[in-house]
């Protein structure tokens, strides 16, 4: 039995709860179909985070999209970075089982 996988890109974004409504429209206007989020908390260079200090929570949101849509999303999410807000991008190849 052979398995069938399509080669994609898969885009993990660590930021502030406070991002996700624009980046869901941000999603939507290049064609992101679907993703997930989760709550998130953690320790790095810019100190622990874990909604204690201003009410607001970290989150991450997990997107799988094709080859051609991941540079249109890679463009958009640097420009929330030139605008100061903060965000850490990470993106991988993946095999999707669909």
């Amino acid at each position: 039995m052979s398995v069938i996988t399509h080669a994609e890109k898969i885009i993990q974004i660590i930021t502030s709860s406070s991002l996700e409504s624009r980046l869901v429209e941000t999603f939507e206007k290049i064609g992101v179909t679907g993703y997930t989020t989760f709550n998130v908390r953690g320790d790095g260079d810019s100190g622990i985070q874990d909604s204690h200090i201003d009410g607001d929570t970290n989150i991450l949101m997990m997107i799988v999209t094709t080859p051609e849509s991941y540079d249109l999303l890679m463009e958009a999410l640097n420009k929330y970075k030139r605008r100061g807000q903060h965000l850490m991008v990470f993106s991988m190849n993946t095999d999707v089982l669909s």
